[in-house]
C-alpha cells in the first residue's frame, strides 16, 4: 500500500531507496534481495524502472552486464555517480520504458535514434533476466499490456523475468486501509492513480509469460518468477465491441447527458469495429467517454461508414477537455496503435484524428514512431462521411472545419453543467445544510419546545432559502444558454458575460427577494449570492466548451475562485455584523 506514495518519495531521489524501504518496513530490500540470488556472473540484465540504480549496481557487482533504464533524469543522475566507482558499471539510460519496442522495431528504429541513446544496448530477445521493481503499479492498465509485450520482446527464449508490483490484498480485513491509504496518495498528488493490478500473474499470462514462482510480501506486494513463453495468449485490446443502438444505449446516453460526466464515464479502450471493416476501412480516433464513443458510432452508421474506430485511454474524459489537459496526448494515440498492433488490421498507413484534439497531438511525431500519416478531420463526426466522399480535401471546407456554439448545442451544455455543478460541488454542502437544519431543528424542539414556532420559522426559512438558491442557478443557466452571445465581451474572455450577466440579474433577483417580503438583511445576502453564482457559472462554462481559448481557462479560473472566496467572505462578514448589531 506505500507504493501509492512513489510519487512523493520521488521528490527526494538521494535518500529514495531508504525511505521507500522504510515505508515497505524493509520488504523492499527482500524483494531486491530475491532478485540478486538469480544473478549469475556474465548474464545480461536488464532493469526496467531501476530508480537510483540500488539493485543494477549490486547485480553488476555480481559480474553481470547490466542495463538500467528509467524515465526519471535526476534518478538516472544518481545513479551514475553511485556506479562511477564500478570497475563495470551498469549502463544507465534516461528513457520512457514504454518506447522501448520502438528501438528494436525494424518500421521505426531508424527514426527513434538518439545522441544519448544506442540501440543496440536493447538487443531483441537478448537479455538473460529481466528485472522490474514497483514500476507496474505506476502505469496505465493498457500500459501493463504494453509493458509485459516489451518484457516478452526483450528476453531470450530461455531467459528468465522478476517482476514486484502492488495488488490488491485479497485479505478483507485490509482492504479499507489499502483504499484509505491510495485515496490520501491521490489528495497528494491532486490526480487519480492508475487502478492497482487486482491479479499479477493472470496479467503475465495474458502475454504469454511462464510462471514459475509466485512469492508474497505482505497483502499487498506481489513477486512473480517465469520464463519467456510461446506466444501471446490474448490481445483484449483488439476487435472490441460495444453496443450503440437498442434501449440499453439510448439509456446510457441519456444518463451521461443527465449526470454532466461530472466523473467520467469511460469504456475500454482499444479498437473498436463500426460496421464490418476490412483492410482499406479508414481509421477514427476517440475518446474512451462513454457518450463520446456512442456519438462516433452512431454517426458513422448513420452514415454506413464501415471503419475502424482506436479508442484511446483518456481518462474517460471528452476529445476536447482532455486533449487541452493532460489526458490526450501524442504518446497516448502511439500506444494505442501499438498495442493494439493496429498495422495488422489495415494496409494504408493513416489514422484519423479528431480536430478538436490538436492541442495535444503532434502528427509528425505519431508518424515518425508508428510509421502512421495523422490527419485531422471534420471538427463534427457527422461531417466525416461527408469529407471522406470529397477525397478528404485539404483544407477541409469551411462548415467542416468550424466550431459553433449555438443555442441548441448551448442548451446542451447547460443540461448537462447543472448535474455537473451538483455532484461535483454542491450536492454535498446543501445536504449537510439540510440535515443540519432538519435534525438540529428536532434536537432543538426537545430540548425547548416552548420556542417551537421560532424553531420551525427558521427551518423553514432554510429551507426555502435553499429552494429559491435552486430556482436561481436554473434561472441563471438558462439565461446564460439563450443570451450567451449577446453578452459583452473581449475576443474569449469569459470573466466580463459573468460580470454582465450577474449585474444584469441583480434587479430581478432583488425584486423577487422583495416581493416574497424578505428582510433587507438577506436581500442583501442574496444579491452578493446572486452575483457569485451568476459570474462563477459563466466562468465555469470556459472550462467546458470548445469556444474559449486555453490560455484564457487558464488565466480566467483563478479569478473565479477568487471571486467565490471573497463573495463567501463578504457574506459571512456582512451576517455577524446583522447579529452584532441587532440589524435583524
Amino acid at each position: 500500500m506505500a507504493v501509492a506514495f512513489m510519487a512523493a518519495l520521488e521528490k527526494t531521489p538521494e535518500s529514495y531507496d531508504n525511505e521507500f524501504d522504510e515505508v515497505l518496513e524493509g520488504r523492499a530490500s527482500r524483494i531486491r534481495s530475491r532478485i540478486l540470488d538469480l544473478v549469475k556472473p556474465g548474464m545480461s540484465v536488464l532493469d526496467l524502472g531501476c530508480g537510483p540504480g540500488l539493485l543494477a549496481i549490486e547485480a553488476s557487482r555480481k559480474g553481470a552486464q547490466v542495463v538500467g533504464i528509467d524515465a526519471n533524469d535526476q534518478m538516472i543522475s544518481i545513479a551514475r555517480k553511485r556506479a562511477s566507482l564500478l570497475e563495470t558499471p551498469p549502463n544507465f539510460i534516461s528513457e520512457n520504458i514504454l518506447q522501448l519496442e520502438e528501438y528494436t522495431d525494424s518500421e521505426t528504429a531508424e527514426a527513434r535514434r538518439k545522441a544519448d541513446f544506442d540501440p543496440k544496448a536493447l538487443p531483441k530477445g537478448e537479455y538473460d533476466l529481466i528485472v522490474s521493481t514497483f514500476l507496474l503499479s505506476e502505469l496505465k492498465p493498457h500500459q501493463r499490456h504494453l509493458f509485459m509485450h516489451i518484457v516478452q520482446s526483450l528476453l531470450k527464449d530461455d531467459g528468465t523475468f522478476a517482476i514486484a508490483s502492488e495488488v490488491i490484498p485479497q485479505d478483507k480485513s485490509q482492504l479499507n486501509q489499502f483504499w484509505k491509504n491510495r485515496s490520501l496518495a491521490e489528495k497528494e498528488a491532486k490526480k487519480r492513480l492508475p487502478y492497482p493490478i487486482e491479479d499479477l500473474p493472470s496479467l503475465a499470462k495474458e502475454m504469454g509469460l511462464e510462471i514459475d514462482t509466485v512469492e508474497q510480501y505482505g497483502h499487498e506486494i506481489s513477486l512473480i518468477i517465469g520464463k519467456r513463453g510461446s506466444e501471446v495468449i490474448s490481445n483484449q485490446y483488439q476487435n472490441r465491441k460495444l453496443v450503440y443502438h437498442g434501449i440499453k444505449a439510448r439509456a446510457r446516453i441519456w444518463y451521461n447527458h443527465v449526470t454532466g460526466g461530472w466523473r467520467g464515464i469511460p469504456i475500454n479502450p482499444g479498437l473498436y469495429r463500426a460496421g464490418n471493416p476490412n483492410q482499406d476501412s479508414p481509421v477514427i480516433v476517440t475518446a474512451n467517454y462513454e457518450l463520446t464513443y456512442y456519438t462516433v458510432m452512431r454517426a458513422l452508421s448513420k452514415d454506413n461508414l464501415d471503419a475502424w474506430v482506436l479508442v484511446c485511454d483518456t481518462a474517460g474524459i471528452n476529445v476536447w477537455c482532455a486533449a487541452r489537459g493532460i489526458h490526450f496526448k501524442t504518446e497516448d494515440v502511439i500506444q494505442m496503435i501499438r498495442i493494439t498492433r493496429l498495422s495488422e488490421f489495415v494496409t494504408h498507413r493513416e489514422i484519423l484524428l479528431p480536430q478538436l484534439a490538436a492541442a495535444g497531438m503532434n502528427p509528425t511525431e505519431i508518424r515518425e514512431r508508428t510509421g502512421f500519416r495523422a490527419r485531422y478531420g471534420p471538427v463534427r463526426i457527422h461531417d466525416l462521411g461527408k469529407w471522406l466522399n470529397l477525397g478528404k480535401p485539404r483544407p477541409k471546407p469551411r462548415k467542416m472545419a468550424i466550431v459553433t456554439f449555438n443555442l441548441r448545442e448551448r442548451m446542451e451544455q447547460t443540461v448537462a453543467h447543472i448535474p455537473f455543478l451538483y455532484a461535483a460541488i454542491l450536492a454535498k454542502p446543501i445536504l449537510a445544510i439540510l440535515a443540519i437544519s432538519l435534525f438540529g431543528g428536532l434536537g432543538l424542539l426537545v430540548i425547548l419546545p416552548v420556542f417551537y414556532q421560532e424553531i420551525l420559522s427558521a427551518v423553514l426559512n432554510i429551507i426555502i432559502l435553499i429552494a429559491e438558491f435552486n430556482i436561481a442557478l436554473f434561472g441563471n443557466a438558462f439565461i446564460l444558454g439563450v443570451f450567451f452571445p449577446v453578452l459583452p465581451a473581449k475576443g474569449n474572455s469569459f470573466w466580463r458575460r459573468g460580470v454582465a450577466l450577474g449585474l444584469g440579474t441583480l434587479p430581478f433577483a432583488a425584486l423577487i427577494m422583495y416581493g416574497l417580503q424578505s428582510h433587507w438583511t438577506v436581500i442583501v445576502t442574496w444579491m452578493i449570492l446572486q452575483f457569485a453564482m451568476a459570474t462563477s457559472l459563466t466562468m465555469d462554462w470556459s472550462g467546458m466548451t470548445s469556444v474559449s481559448d486555453p490560455k484564457v481557462i487558464r488565466r480566467e479560473y483563478p479569478y473565479m475562485v477568487t471571486m467565490l472566496k471573497v463573495s463567501g467572505a463578504l457574506i459571512i462578514t456582512f451576517n455577524l455584523l446583522a447579529i452584532i448589531l441587532g440589524w435583524w
